[in-house]
């Protein structure tokens, strides 16, 4: 079962040691997702998370919300090499679905993919995220109504 946890102490070396196997191109590193959910501290709307399969670290995710949009934005999911392919991604993505329909807060989930991610954007389409523009920096946005 898939869950997320904060990330400290004991999950924080693990999680930079990650590898989702694609060297960057599609998801930044750790390091680089907790440095830029450093920036946001104060303004107390970016989450980043450690994402378990029973009691194993499998990954991280990281999200943003913008209220003013009634949204929560994904901007990082990332599940370790050695993990893909057994679901966890998918599963993650769900329960994080989950939890922001029943938070009753948002009005949807976005989230962005690189060109050539045909994984992510296979995963995210079967789960009813659909295309609503590009973004400044190339990347696809697609959205799910909640």
């Amino acid at each position: 079962m898939i869950t997320f946890r904060t990330i400290d102490k004991n999950n924080f070396y693990p999680l930079l040691e990650l590898d989702p196997g694609d060297g960057g191109k599609f998801v930044a590193s750790a390091a680089v997702s907790l440095a830029e959910a450093w920036l946001y501290y104060e303004a107390h709307d970016t989450y980043p998370f450690a994402v378990y399969h029973g009691e194993e670290l499998v990954g991280y995710m990281m999200a943003h919300e913008d209220m003013s949009r009634k949204a929560l934005f994904l901007w990082r999911l990332a599940i370790a090499r050695e993990h893909q392919g057994k679901g966890c991604g998918t599963d993650a993505l769900r329960k994080f679905i989950a939890l922001a329909r029943e938070s009753g807060k948002y009005d949807c989930v976005v989230i962005g993919y690189e060109e050539g991610n045909e994984r992510g954007r296979h995963i995210y389409e079967k789960l009813g995220f659909r295309p609503v523009g590009v973004a400044a920096d190339g990347e696809t946005i697609l959205r799910l109504d909640l």
